[in-house]
Protein backbone atom coordinates (compact mmCIF):
# COMPACT_ATOMS: atom_id res chain seq x y z
CA UNK A 1 0.00 0.00 0.00
CA UNK A 2 1.37 3.38 -1.05
CA UNK A 3 1.10 6.24 1.39
CA UNK A 4 2.93 8.51 3.77
CA UNK A 5 3.76 12.19 3.72
CA UNK A 6 2.86 13.40 0.25
CA UNK A 7 5.17 16.44 0.47
CA UNK A 8 8.15 14.10 0.06
CA UNK A 9 7.19 13.26 -3.51
CA UNK A 10 5.47 16.48 -4.65
CA UNK A 11 8.68 18.34 -5.70
CA UNK A 12 9.79 15.32 -7.75
CA UNK A 13 6.39 15.01 -9.42
CA UNK A 14 6.33 18.73 -10.12
CA UNK A 15 9.67 18.61 -11.90
CA UNK A 16 9.05 15.34 -13.74
CA UNK A 17 5.61 16.31 -15.01
CA UNK A 18 6.95 19.79 -15.75
CA UNK A 19 9.62 18.35 -18.05
CA UNK A 20 6.91 16.56 -20.03
CA UNK A 21 4.79 19.72 -20.20
CA UNK A 22 7.69 21.86 -21.43
CA UNK A 23 8.49 19.32 -24.13
CA UNK A 24 4.88 19.25 -25.32
CA UNK A 25 4.68 23.04 -25.35
CA UNK A 26 7.88 23.24 -27.40
CA UNK A 27 6.65 20.63 -29.87
CA UNK A 28 3.03 21.71 -30.23
CA UNK A 29 2.84 25.42 -29.41
CA UNK A 30 6.05 27.42 -29.53
CA UNK A 31 9.83 27.02 -29.51
CA UNK A 32 10.36 30.66 -28.62
CA UNK A 33 13.17 30.58 -26.09
CA UNK A 34 11.81 33.25 -23.77
CA UNK A 35 8.51 31.42 -23.32
CA UNK A 36 10.21 28.08 -22.65
CA UNK A 37 12.63 29.68 -20.18
CA UNK A 38 9.76 31.39 -18.36
CA UNK A 39 7.75 28.16 -18.19
CA UNK A 40 10.76 26.21 -16.89
CA UNK A 41 11.56 28.85 -14.27
CA UNK A 42 7.90 28.79 -13.22
CA UNK A 43 8.06 25.01 -12.76
CA UNK A 44 11.15 25.37 -10.60
CA UNK A 45 9.38 28.03 -8.54
CA UNK A 46 6.34 25.74 -8.12
CA UNK A 47 8.62 22.90 -6.99
CA UNK A 48 10.34 25.29 -4.58
CA UNK A 49 6.97 26.29 -3.10
CA UNK A 50 6.07 22.61 -2.70
CA UNK A 51 9.47 22.02 -1.12
CA UNK A 52 8.82 24.46 1.76
CA UNK A 53 6.28 22.20 3.58
CA UNK A 54 8.73 19.29 3.21
CA UNK A 55 11.48 21.34 4.85
CA UNK A 56 9.09 22.32 7.65
CA UNK A 57 7.92 18.79 8.45
CA UNK A 58 11.50 17.49 8.31
CA UNK A 59 12.69 20.12 10.77
CA UNK A 60 9.71 19.41 13.04
CA UNK A 61 10.58 15.70 13.03
CA UNK A 62 14.16 16.51 14.05
CA UNK A 63 13.07 18.88 16.82
CA UNK A 64 10.53 16.45 18.29
CA UNK A 65 12.53 13.28 17.76
CA UNK A 66 9.74 11.82 15.63
CA UNK A 67 10.14 9.68 12.50
CA UNK A 68 11.41 11.39 9.36
CA UNK A 69 8.73 12.01 6.70
CA UNK A 70 8.44 9.18 4.17
CA UNK A 71 6.42 8.31 1.10
CA UNK A 72 6.09 4.94 -0.56
CA UNK A 73 4.88 1.37 -0.25
CA UNK A 74 5.86 -1.50 1.96
CA UNK A 75 5.71 -4.15 -0.78
CA UNK A 76 8.93 -5.23 -2.48
CA UNK A 77 9.88 -3.22 -5.56
CA UNK A 78 7.93 -0.07 -4.75
CA UNK A 79 9.52 3.37 -4.65
CA UNK A 80 10.27 4.54 -1.10
CA UNK A 81 11.38 8.10 -0.42
CA UNK A 82 12.49 9.58 2.89
CA UNK A 83 13.45 13.13 3.72
CA UNK A 84 16.34 14.00 6.00
CA UNK A 85 18.16 17.25 6.89
CA UNK A 86 20.92 16.78 4.31
CA UNK A 87 18.48 15.94 1.54
CA UNK A 88 16.46 19.07 2.37
CA UNK A 89 19.54 21.26 1.93
CA UNK A 90 20.59 19.61 -1.36
CA UNK A 91 17.08 19.79 -2.86
CA UNK A 92 16.61 23.41 -1.74
CA UNK A 93 19.90 24.51 -3.29
CA UNK A 94 19.17 22.63 -6.53
CA UNK A 95 15.75 24.23 -6.94
CA UNK A 96 17.08 27.73 -6.29
CA UNK A 97 19.88 27.20 -8.80
CA UNK A 98 17.30 25.83 -11.23
CA UNK A 99 15.29 29.06 -11.04
CA UNK A 100 18.41 31.16 -11.65
CA UNK A 101 19.86 29.11 -14.51
CA UNK A 102 16.58 28.70 -16.38
CA UNK A 103 15.95 32.44 -16.15
CA UNK A 104 19.52 33.12 -17.33
CA UNK A 105 18.96 30.76 -20.26
CA UNK A 106 16.12 32.97 -21.49
CA UNK A 107 18.80 34.94 -23.34
CA UNK A 108 21.82 32.65 -23.15
CA UNK A 109 20.06 29.91 -25.17
CA UNK A 110 18.37 32.30 -27.60
CA UNK A 111 20.82 31.47 -30.42
CA UNK A 112 20.49 27.68 -30.03
CA UNK A 113 17.97 25.73 -32.05
CA UNK A 114 17.48 22.83 -29.66
CA UNK A 115 15.90 24.59 -26.69
CA UNK A 116 12.96 22.19 -26.97
CA UNK A 117 15.33 19.55 -25.56
CA UNK A 118 17.44 21.72 -23.27
CA UNK A 119 14.73 22.76 -20.82
CA UNK A 120 13.11 19.30 -20.39
CA UNK A 121 16.58 17.80 -19.85
CA UNK A 122 17.39 20.45 -17.25
CA UNK A 123 14.19 19.60 -15.38
CA UNK A 124 14.84 15.84 -15.64
CA UNK A 125 18.38 16.28 -14.35
CA UNK A 126 17.11 18.05 -11.23
CA UNK A 127 14.31 15.46 -10.90
CA UNK A 128 16.95 12.74 -10.75
CA UNK A 129 18.96 14.78 -8.25
CA UNK A 130 16.00 15.13 -5.90
CA UNK A 131 15.24 11.42 -6.13
CA UNK A 132 18.89 10.55 -5.50
CA UNK A 133 19.03 12.30 -2.14
CA UNK A 134 15.50 11.28 -1.09
CA UNK A 135 15.55 7.59 -2.13
CA UNK A 136 15.27 5.17 0.80
CA UNK A 137 16.35 2.02 -1.04
CA UNK A 138 19.46 1.25 -3.05
CA UNK A 139 17.88 0.20 -6.34
CA UNK A 140 15.66 3.26 -6.75
CA UNK A 141 18.62 5.40 -5.72
CA UNK A 142 20.49 3.80 -8.62
CA UNK A 143 17.63 4.59 -11.01
CA UNK A 144 17.47 8.22 -9.92
CA UNK A 145 21.25 8.58 -10.29
CA UNK A 146 20.94 7.21 -13.82
CA UNK A 147 18.18 9.70 -14.66
CA UNK A 148 20.28 12.59 -13.34
CA UNK A 149 23.41 11.36 -15.10
CA UNK A 150 21.91 10.63 -18.51
CA UNK A 151 20.36 14.09 -18.67
CA UNK A 152 23.71 15.59 -17.61
CA UNK A 153 25.63 13.65 -20.29
CA UNK A 154 23.41 15.04 -23.03
CA UNK A 155 23.52 18.58 -21.65
CA UNK A 156 27.33 18.55 -21.49
CA UNK A 157 27.41 17.64 -25.20
CA UNK A 158 24.52 20.00 -25.99
CA UNK A 159 26.64 22.14 -28.35
CA UNK A 160 26.98 19.21 -30.73
CA UNK A 161 28.56 21.33 -33.46
CA UNK A 162 31.65 21.51 -31.24
CA UNK A 163 34.01 18.54 -31.42
CA UNK A 164 35.32 19.28 -27.93
CA UNK A 165 31.81 19.34 -26.47
CA UNK A 166 31.08 15.92 -27.98
CA UNK A 167 34.41 14.63 -26.69
CA UNK A 168 33.72 15.97 -23.17
CA UNK A 169 30.21 14.53 -23.15
CA UNK A 170 31.47 11.14 -24.32
CA UNK A 171 34.21 11.09 -21.68
CA UNK A 172 31.65 11.98 -19.02
CA UNK A 173 29.35 9.26 -20.35
CA UNK A 174 32.03 6.56 -20.23
CA UNK A 175 33.31 7.41 -16.76
CA UNK A 176 29.85 8.09 -15.36
CA UNK A 177 28.52 4.80 -16.74
CA UNK A 178 31.39 2.92 -15.13
CA UNK A 179 30.52 4.66 -11.86
CA UNK A 180 26.86 3.68 -11.99
CA UNK A 181 27.76 0.13 -13.02
CA UNK A 182 30.06 -0.21 -10.00
CA UNK A 183 27.30 1.14 -7.80
CA UNK A 184 24.88 -1.44 -9.18
CA UNK A 185 27.39 -4.22 -8.47
CA UNK A 186 27.57 -2.93 -4.89
CA UNK A 187 23.77 -3.14 -4.64
CA UNK A 188 23.89 -6.77 -5.79
CA UNK A 189 26.59 -7.66 -3.26
CA UNK A 190 24.69 -6.06 -0.38
CA UNK A 191 21.51 -7.88 -1.42
CA UNK A 192 23.37 -11.18 -1.66
CA UNK A 193 24.40 -11.04 1.99
CA UNK A 194 21.47 -9.22 3.60
CA UNK A 195 18.52 -10.10 1.39
CA UNK A 196 17.33 -6.47 1.36
CA UNK A 197 18.15 -3.25 -0.45
CA UNK A 198 16.37 -0.98 2.04
CA UNK A 199 18.39 2.03 3.15
CA UNK A 200 17.38 2.79 6.74
CA UNK A 201 17.91 6.09 8.57
CA UNK A 202 21.51 6.32 9.73
CA UNK A 203 20.49 6.06 13.38
CA UNK A 204 18.92 2.66 12.57
CA UNK A 205 21.73 1.42 10.32
CA UNK A 206 23.25 -2.02 10.99
CA UNK A 207 26.43 -2.31 13.01
CA UNK A 208 29.86 -2.00 11.44
CA UNK A 209 29.81 -4.53 8.54
CA UNK A 210 31.79 -7.72 9.06
CA UNK A 211 30.55 -9.85 6.16
CA UNK A 212 32.80 -10.23 3.11
CA UNK A 213 30.06 -9.34 0.61
CA UNK A 214 28.97 -6.27 2.53
CA UNK A 215 32.52 -4.98 2.71
CA UNK A 216 32.99 -5.59 -1.00
CA UNK A 217 29.70 -3.82 -1.71
CA UNK A 218 30.82 -0.81 0.30
CA UNK A 219 34.06 -0.68 -1.69
CA UNK A 220 32.06 -0.63 -4.94
CA UNK A 221 29.82 2.11 -3.55
CA UNK A 222 32.78 4.29 -2.61
CA UNK A 223 34.42 3.96 -6.02
CA UNK A 224 31.22 4.24 -8.05
CA UNK A 225 29.89 7.29 -6.24
CA UNK A 226 33.44 8.63 -6.00
CA UNK A 227 33.40 8.95 -9.79
CA UNK A 228 30.14 10.90 -9.64
CA UNK A 229 31.50 13.09 -6.83
CA UNK A 230 34.77 13.87 -8.66
CA UNK A 231 36.96 12.48 -5.89
CA UNK A 232 40.64 12.34 -6.84
CA UNK A 233 41.82 10.30 -8.78
CA UNK A 234 38.33 9.68 -10.24
CA UNK A 235 37.83 13.34 -11.17
CA UNK A 236 39.31 13.49 -14.67
CA UNK A 237 35.95 13.90 -16.42
CA UNK A 238 35.06 17.05 -14.49
CA UNK A 239 37.29 19.77 -16.03
CA UNK A 240 36.34 18.69 -19.56
CA UNK A 241 32.63 18.38 -18.81
CA UNK A 242 32.40 21.67 -16.96
CA UNK A 243 34.62 23.38 -19.50
CA UNK A 244 32.59 22.38 -22.58
CA UNK A 245 29.02 22.38 -21.27
CA UNK A 246 26.88 25.52 -21.66
CA UNK A 247 27.75 27.84 -18.77
CA UNK A 248 24.26 27.49 -17.29
CA UNK A 249 24.77 23.71 -17.11
CA UNK A 250 28.30 24.13 -15.76
CA UNK A 251 26.77 26.17 -12.93
CA UNK A 252 24.42 23.30 -12.08
CA UNK A 253 27.07 20.58 -12.41
CA UNK A 254 29.64 22.39 -10.30
CA UNK A 255 27.17 23.98 -7.89
CA UNK A 256 25.04 21.01 -6.85
CA UNK A 257 25.11 17.92 -9.12
CA UNK A 258 28.40 16.49 -7.86
CA UNK A 259 27.47 17.50 -4.30
CA UNK A 260 24.27 15.46 -4.53
CA UNK A 261 26.31 12.41 -5.55
CA UNK A 262 28.66 13.07 -2.63
CA UNK A 263 25.71 13.19 -0.24
CA UNK A 264 24.48 9.89 -1.70
CA UNK A 265 27.94 8.49 -0.93
CA UNK A 266 27.62 9.61 2.70
CA UNK A 267 24.08 8.31 3.04
CA UNK A 268 24.76 4.93 1.44
CA UNK A 269 28.04 4.29 3.25
CA UNK A 270 26.68 5.14 6.69
CA UNK A 271 23.27 3.59 6.00
CA UNK A 272 24.77 0.22 5.08
CA UNK A 273 26.87 0.05 8.23
CA UNK A 274 30.20 1.76 7.61
CA UNK A 275 31.30 3.48 10.81
CA UNK A 276 31.44 7.26 10.88
CA UNK A 277 35.06 7.12 12.01
CA UNK A 278 36.13 4.86 9.12
CA UNK A 279 34.31 6.98 6.54
CA UNK A 280 35.72 10.14 8.09
CA UNK A 281 39.25 8.80 7.75
CA UNK A 282 38.70 8.04 4.07
CA UNK A 283 37.27 11.50 3.43
CA UNK A 284 40.15 13.26 5.20
CA UNK A 285 42.71 11.39 3.08
CA UNK A 286 40.86 12.05 -0.18
CA UNK A 287 40.22 15.70 0.74
CA UNK A 288 43.99 16.31 0.88
CA UNK A 289 44.34 14.95 -2.65
CA UNK A 290 41.38 16.99 -3.92
CA UNK A 291 42.58 20.24 -2.39
CA UNK A 292 46.19 19.88 -3.48
CA UNK A 293 45.71 18.55 -6.99
CA UNK A 294 42.77 20.83 -7.78
CA UNK A 295 44.61 23.98 -6.77
CA UNK A 296 47.95 22.95 -8.28
CA UNK A 297 46.51 22.13 -11.70
CA UNK A 298 44.25 25.22 -11.69
CA UNK A 299 47.39 27.37 -11.44
CA UNK A 300 48.56 26.35 -14.92
CA UNK A 301 45.23 26.55 -16.77
CA UNK A 302 44.75 28.96 -19.65
CA UNK A 303 41.04 28.23 -20.29
CA UNK A 304 38.78 30.01 -17.82
CA UNK A 305 36.12 27.31 -17.46
CA UNK A 306 38.70 24.54 -17.01
CA UNK A 307 40.26 26.67 -14.26
CA UNK A 308 36.86 26.92 -12.59
CA UNK A 309 36.44 23.16 -13.02
CA UNK A 310 39.67 22.39 -11.18
CA UNK A 311 38.62 24.95 -8.59
CA UNK A 312 35.54 22.79 -7.99
CA UNK A 313 37.79 19.78 -7.38
CA UNK A 314 39.64 21.80 -4.73
CA UNK A 315 36.49 23.23 -3.15
CA UNK A 316 35.06 19.71 -2.90
CA UNK A 317 38.19 18.86 -0.95
CA UNK A 318 37.51 21.70 1.50
CA UNK A 319 33.97 20.42 2.05
CA UNK A 320 35.18 16.84 2.51
CA UNK A 321 37.80 17.95 5.00
CA UNK A 322 35.24 19.57 7.31
CA UNK A 323 32.77 16.71 6.97
CA UNK A 324 35.49 14.07 7.30
CA UNK A 325 36.90 15.64 10.46
CA UNK A 326 33.40 15.83 11.92
CA UNK A 327 32.72 12.16 11.20
CA UNK A 328 36.15 10.99 12.40
CA UNK A 329 36.05 12.84 15.71
CA UNK A 330 32.27 12.89 16.20
CA UNK A 331 31.95 16.70 15.92
CA UNK A 332 28.54 17.58 14.42
CA UNK A 333 29.49 21.26 14.10
CA UNK A 334 32.38 20.37 11.77
CA UNK A 335 29.96 18.47 9.51
CA UNK A 336 27.64 21.47 9.69
CA UNK A 337 30.50 23.73 8.63
CA UNK A 338 31.22 21.49 5.63
CA UNK A 339 27.61 21.70 4.49
CA UNK A 340 27.60 25.45 5.07
CA UNK A 341 30.48 25.62 2.57
CA UNK A 342 28.44 23.43 0.21
CA UNK A 343 25.63 26.01 0.20
CA UNK A 344 28.05 28.93 -0.17
CA UNK A 345 29.98 27.17 -2.93
CA UNK A 346 26.79 26.59 -4.92
CA UNK A 347 26.14 30.33 -4.94
CA UNK A 348 29.76 31.33 -5.61
CA UNK A 349 30.55 28.80 -8.33
CA UNK A 350 27.13 29.25 -9.94
CA UNK A 351 27.81 32.99 -10.09
CA UNK A 352 31.30 32.42 -11.52
CA UNK A 353 30.08 30.21 -14.37
CA UNK A 354 27.12 32.46 -15.17
CA UNK A 355 29.42 35.49 -15.28
CA UNK A 356 31.82 33.63 -17.56
CA UNK A 357 28.90 32.69 -19.80
CA UNK A 358 28.05 36.36 -20.35
CA UNK A 359 31.63 37.02 -21.46
CA UNK A 360 31.38 34.15 -23.91
CA UNK A 361 27.98 35.18 -25.21
CA UNK A 362 28.75 38.85 -25.87
CA UNK A 363 32.55 38.95 -26.36
CA UNK A 364 33.33 35.37 -27.47
CA UNK A 365 36.05 34.97 -24.85
CA UNK A 366 37.32 31.60 -23.64
CA UNK A 367 40.88 31.98 -22.39
CA UNK A 368 42.18 33.92 -19.43
CA UNK A 369 44.08 36.29 -21.70
CA UNK A 370 40.94 37.13 -23.68
CA UNK A 371 39.29 38.36 -20.47
CA UNK A 372 41.91 41.08 -20.06
CA UNK A 373 40.33 44.53 -19.80
CA UNK A 374 36.76 43.33 -20.39
CA UNK A 375 35.51 45.27 -17.34
CA UNK A 376 35.24 48.37 -19.53
CA UNK A 377 32.74 46.59 -21.77
CA UNK A 378 30.89 44.51 -19.15
CA UNK A 379 31.25 46.44 -15.88
CA UNK A 380 28.34 44.72 -14.10
CA UNK A 381 29.63 41.28 -15.05
CA UNK A 382 33.14 42.20 -13.96
CA UNK A 383 31.76 43.10 -10.53
CA UNK A 384 29.74 39.88 -10.19
CA UNK A 385 32.67 37.79 -11.42
CA UNK A 386 34.90 39.51 -8.86
CA UNK A 387 32.40 38.79 -6.08
CA UNK A 388 32.34 35.11 -7.09
CA UNK A 389 36.12 34.77 -7.35
CA UNK A 390 36.69 36.75 -4.16
CA UNK A 391 34.29 34.48 -2.32
CA UNK A 392 35.98 31.35 -3.66
CA UNK A 393 39.36 32.76 -2.63
CA UNK A 394 38.07 33.37 0.92
CA UNK A 395 38.17 37.17 0.85
CA UNK A 396 36.19 38.69 3.75
CA UNK A 397 33.34 39.39 4.19
CA UNK A 398 32.10 37.12 1.40
CA UNK A 399 30.52 33.68 1.75
CA UNK A 400 33.73 31.73 1.13
CA UNK A 401 35.55 33.45 3.98
CA UNK A 402 32.95 32.77 6.63
CA UNK A 403 32.56 29.16 5.41
CA UNK A 404 36.26 28.42 5.77
CA UNK A 405 36.35 30.28 9.08
CA UNK A 406 33.64 27.97 10.41
CA UNK A 407 35.59 24.91 9.25
CA UNK A 408 38.82 26.15 10.81
CA UNK A 409 37.09 26.86 14.09
CA UNK A 410 35.51 23.42 14.32
CA UNK A 411 38.41 21.19 13.26
CA UNK A 412 40.57 22.58 16.06
CA UNK A 413 38.30 21.05 18.69
CA UNK A 414 39.99 17.62 18.93
CA UNK A 415 43.43 19.13 19.63
CA UNK A 416 45.15 16.07 18.13
CA UNK A 417 48.08 15.92 15.65
CA UNK A 418 45.87 14.80 12.75
CA UNK A 419 43.70 17.88 13.16
CA UNK A 420 46.70 20.21 13.09
CA UNK A 421 48.28 18.50 10.08
CA UNK A 422 45.00 18.65 8.19
CA UNK A 423 44.50 22.27 9.17
CA UNK A 424 47.99 23.17 7.91
CA UNK A 425 47.27 21.54 4.53
CA UNK A 426 43.89 23.30 4.41
CA UNK A 427 45.50 26.70 5.01
CA UNK A 428 48.35 26.10 2.54
CA UNK A 429 45.86 25.21 -0.17
CA UNK A 430 43.76 28.27 0.62
CA UNK A 431 46.81 30.47 0.07
CA UNK A 432 47.79 28.49 -3.03
CA UNK A 433 44.38 29.19 -4.55
CA UNK A 434 45.01 32.93 -4.34
CA UNK A 435 47.60 32.37 -7.06
CA UNK A 436 44.92 31.88 -9.70
CA UNK A 437 41.88 33.69 -8.30
CA UNK A 438 43.51 37.09 -7.78
CA UNK A 439 45.32 37.25 -11.17
CA UNK A 440 42.02 36.39 -12.86
CA UNK A 441 40.31 39.29 -11.09
CA UNK A 442 43.19 41.58 -12.08
CA UNK A 443 42.87 40.57 -15.75
CA UNK A 444 39.29 41.78 -15.85
CA UNK A 445 40.30 45.34 -14.99
CA UNK A 446 43.78 45.72 -16.52
CA UNK A 447 43.67 46.97 -20.11
CA UNK A 448 46.22 45.35 -22.47
CA UNK A 449 49.01 47.62 -23.73
CA UNK A 450 48.00 47.00 -27.33
CA UNK A 451 44.59 48.58 -26.74
CA UNK A 452 45.60 51.28 -24.26
CA UNK A 453 44.03 54.61 -25.09
CA UNK A 454 41.33 53.08 -27.29
CA UNK A 455 37.93 53.17 -25.64
CA UNK A 456 35.79 50.08 -26.04
CA UNK A 457 32.06 50.36 -26.40
CA UNK A 458 30.09 49.25 -23.35
CA UNK A 459 27.82 46.24 -23.96
CA UNK A 460 24.25 46.32 -22.65
CA UNK A 461 23.46 42.83 -21.37
CA UNK A 462 19.98 41.33 -21.34
CA UNK A 463 17.85 41.49 -18.21
CA UNK A 464 17.45 37.71 -18.54
CA UNK A 465 21.13 37.47 -17.62
CA UNK A 466 21.54 40.53 -15.43
CA UNK A 467 18.84 39.61 -12.90
CA UNK A 468 20.26 36.14 -12.00
CA UNK A 469 23.77 37.62 -11.78
CA UNK A 470 22.73 40.40 -9.41
CA UNK A 471 20.56 38.07 -7.32
CA UNK A 472 23.32 35.47 -6.94
CA UNK A 473 25.98 38.10 -6.16
CA UNK A 474 23.69 39.51 -3.47
CA UNK A 475 23.31 35.99 -2.07
CA UNK A 476 27.10 35.51 -1.89
CA UNK A 477 27.41 38.78 0.02
CA UNK A 478 24.40 38.03 2.25
CA UNK A 479 25.74 34.61 3.27
CA UNK A 480 29.02 36.23 4.29
CA UNK A 481 27.47 39.13 6.20
CA UNK A 482 24.49 37.27 7.73
CA UNK A 483 25.48 33.62 8.07
CA UNK A 484 23.03 32.89 10.90
CA UNK A 485 20.00 31.75 8.86
CA UNK A 486 22.16 29.58 6.59
CA UNK A 487 24.01 28.08 9.55
CA UNK A 488 20.67 27.24 11.14
CA UNK A 489 19.49 25.65 7.87
CA UNK A 490 22.31 23.06 7.93
CA UNK A 491 22.19 22.59 11.70
CA UNK A 492 20.60 19.14 11.87
CA UNK A 493 22.87 17.43 9.33
CA UNK A 494 25.77 16.73 11.69
CA UNK A 495 23.81 14.84 14.35
CA UNK A 496 21.87 12.96 11.65
CA UNK A 497 25.02 11.69 9.89
CA UNK A 498 26.50 10.72 13.25
CA UNK A 499 23.36 8.70 14.00
CA UNK A 500 22.32 10.76 17.02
Amino acid sequence: MVGGNVWVIVPILCLGVGAFVVYLVARLLTKENGWLASLTAGIFVAALVAFVPLAVVTRRALDTGGPLPMWGGEESGSVVLRSDPGAVVIVGVALMLGVLTSTYSGRYLALDRRNDLYYPLLLLMVTGLCGTVLAADLFNLYLFIELMSIAAYVLVAFRRHSRRAIEAGFKYLVMGSVGTLLFLVGVALIYRERGTIALPPISSAPADPTGLWTRAGLAFFLVGLGVKSALVPLHTWLPDAHGRAPSSISAMLSGIIIQSAFYALLKVSLGTGMSARALGGVLIAVSVANMTLGNAVALVQTDTKRLLGYSTVAQTGYMMFGIGMGLYYGIPEAIQAGFFLLVAHAAMKGLAFLSKGVHRFYLDTSTLEELRGTASQLPLVAVTFTVALGGLAGVPPLAGFISKWFILGQVLQPGEPLAYVGLAIFLLNTFLALGYYLPLVARLFIVPDSTAGRAKERVAISAWMAVPLVATAALVIAIGLYPGPWWAWVEGIGPYLLGR
